[in-house]
C-alpha cells in the first residue's frame, strides 16, 4: 500500500523515478523497490518520501485520506467550532497574564480528560 501510494503521488506530480530519486537523495533501484513491494523504507525515509512528494507520512501508510497536511488544517480551520474559538481567541495576546494563564491550564486539563477517557 505504501509503495502504491507513492508511485500514484509521484506520477500525479510528473515525476519521474529519477527526479524523485534525486530530489530526496535516494537511489532509483531503492525508490522503485519500495513503489513495487519489494522493499520497506525506514521511517526516516519514509518522512523523506512524504516530504519529497508534499504529503503525510500518514497518507502514505493509508491512516489517513486527507493528501497533505495544508488539507488538515483547512479541514480543521472551516470547523464552526473552530472559527468560534478564534474569533473568541483573537485578541488573547491582549489579555492579562493571569486570563492567559487560567484558559491554557483549562486547555491542558481538557487534553488529560480526554486522553484518560480514551485510554480506557
Amino acid at each position: 500500500m505504501v509503495g502504491t501510494r507513492i508511485k500514484e503521488l509521484r506520477k500525479e506530480q510528473g515525476l519521474s523515478l529519477k527526479e524523485l530519486s534525486e530530489k530526496i537523495d535516494i537511489s532509483i533501484s531503492f525508490l522503485s523497490d519500495i513503489e513495487n513491494g519489494k522493499s520497506n523504507p525506514s521511517l526516516d525515509r519514509l518522512r523523506d518520501i512524504a516530504k519529497g512528494l508534499d504529503t503525510t507520512v500518514s497518507y502514505l501508510l493509508g491512516e489517513s485520506e486527507t493528501l497533505n497536511l495544508n488539507e488538515d488544517i483547512i479541514m480543521t480551520l472551516e470547523n464552526p467550532h473552530t472559527q468560534e474559538v478564534i474569533k473568541e481567541l483573537k485578541d488573547f495576546d491582549s489579555w492579562s497574564e493571569e486570563d492567559r494563564q487560567e484558559v491554557l491550564a483549562y486547555l491542558r486539563a481538557k487534553n488529560l480528560v480526554r486522553k484518560s477517557k480514551d485510554s480506557k
